[in-house]
């Protein structure tokens, strides 16, 4: 299989992805958009540490990555196809008016599932790596992937936490 590397901030790269989406009609697209700049976590430690002019930069290209995914999982709902969409449950991008709008339409559900139950882990601040929950909100139009999703966690183990650098390899 041929693989692509895309810049969604770049027009073509978005008009091509659609062209190829249309010419091979996949049963189901997985998106997940960056999500850095609809973290609270980011948004609280670092929109003023690096200035208004570069977080309005930063903030239009990250609602260009994720209109643009909202743009896909709606061809493919009018296609009769299934999308499946991922995002922190406490990212910002949750309100997006677009998101809202989708979020709303019949047929489309969305559940929680906590990452360590499918084996995130991140460094440990004593060494080595453990489970990370971070919570994640998947939409889908598909309810057999959503309830395959559901997964939360049992209380049964220590989690890291994603801070001090560690939501990075969290992402």
């Amino acid at each position: 299989p041929e693989l692509y590397q895309w810049d969604f901030t770049k027009a073509g790269d978005r008009a091509a992805a659609l062209r190829l989406i249309r010419a091979e009609r996949p049963a189901l697209v997985i998106g997940s958009p960056p999500c850095t700049m609809f973290s609270r976590l980011n948004i609280n430690l670092n929109a003023k540490k690096i200035g208004a002019g570069e977080w309005a930069r930063r903030r239009a290209e990250g609602m260009v990555h994720l209109l643009f995914a909202v743009q896909v999982y709606q061809e493919q709902l009018r296609c009769g196809r299934h999308f499946l969409h991922e995002h922190p449950r406490s990212a910002t991008s949750w309100s997006v008016p677009e998101v809202l709008a989708l979020r709303a339409r019949p047929g489309i559900g969305e559940v929680t599932a906590d990452l360590c139950q499918f084996g995130l882990r991140s460094p440990s601040p004593a060494g080595g790596t453990g489970p990370a929950r971070k919570p994640t909100r998947f939409l889908s139009s598909c309810p057999a992937i959503l309830r395959n999703l559901e997964q939360r966690c049992r209380g049964d183990h220590l989690h890291v936490r994603l801070l001090s650098g560690r939501a990075a390899a969290a992402a």
